[in-house]
């Protein structure tokens, strides 16, 4: 073989290696974004319908009754109406997220005096209407205070959310949502405490005011052991279904599930009933 044909000859065969090397490399996927959102302001750079195209977002405050505070908030999508969330809020914040899939999503909150939050949650746009997918608050067992940091890895979001525990006093909760069937759900029941500021500053642990009851599992009627009143347990995580909310603790060396204090229960108390020098602010 010529030298000349040699050159090209091995000129296609890099080349056919390249082609085979590049169609065996794994396709990278996109990284899942997180923008801020002004109201009043008009963005053109986000597809929050899902057909792949564009979209006109906007957010419009509605003025309530008393100065400095507002009655809904008015969400646009392509110059039509497709949502509303109302509430008397004095303080706003919202947030697009895109995952690595390009489905979008907003996460939008309202809030008042002593950072108290409103509303608080994701929203997806359905069928011309944008609806809450996920709520972060939970009242029932707690004050929901100050906006929920957000975490994004992939198609998941991990949401952590700040509140006034009626058991524990001020708290942060993590829970996982992944996209599934169209929409975010949330991984597991089970959540994890990340911050606890009524724990003893020494050993982290909290101290039974009362003699509680322990459960072998969240919503079991069947019974683990008694928490003594002047015992010290530590915190390990919770878990919510529903209405229902149950909180893992380990006293000694025995681990079981304790109910968690709705706001009824706690009704003229200063503190939680179930654990001393824990006190409610705000």
């Amino acid at each position: 073989m010529k030298k000349e044909n040699m050159k090209k000859f091995l000129t296609i065969c890099m080349f056919l290696m390249g082609l085979v090397i590049f169609s065996v490399l794994p396709v990278q996927a996109a990284a899942p974004k997180m923008y801020t959102l002004q109201p009043g302001k008009t963005y053109d750079q986000y597809d929050i319908t899902g057909d792949g195209e564009k979209d006109k977002l906007k957010i419009v405050q509605v003025e309530g009754a008393y100065d400095g505070y507002w009655a809904e908030l008015n969400l646009y999508v392509n110059s039509k109406k497709a949502g509303t969330i109302k509430g008397s809020f004095n303080e706003m914040s919202a947030r697009i997220i895109t995952l690595s899939n390009g489905k979008s999503f907003l996460c939008v909150r309202g809030g008042t005096d002593n950072d108290i939050s409103i509303f608080n949650g994701l929203y997806q746009y359905r069928n011309g209407k944008i609806v809450q997918v996920v709520n972060f608050l939970n009242t029932i067992y707690g004050r929901p205070v100050n906006d929920a940091a957000i975490y994004l890895n992939g198609n998941s979001v991990t949401v952590r959310t700040e509140e006034m525990s009626y058991s524990l006093g001020y708290c942060t909760t993590a829970y996982t949502y992944k996209y599934q069937n169209g929409s975010l759900v949330r991984t597991s029941n089970y959540g994890k405490y990340t911050r606890l500021n009524a724990a003893d500053k020494t050993t982290g642990l909290f101290t039974a005011a009362k003699n509680i009851q322990a459960y072998k599992g969240p919503g079991s009627a069947e019974k683990a052991f008694a928490i003594r009143k002047n015992s010290t347990v530590k915190i390990l995580n919770c878990w919510t279904s529903g209405n229902k909310m149950y909180i893992r603790v380990k006293c000694g060396s025995k681990t079981g599930w304790i109910k968690a204090v709705t706001f009824k229960q706690s009704a003229g108390h200063a503190g939680s009933p179930q654990f001393s020098n824990v006190m409610y602010t705000g």
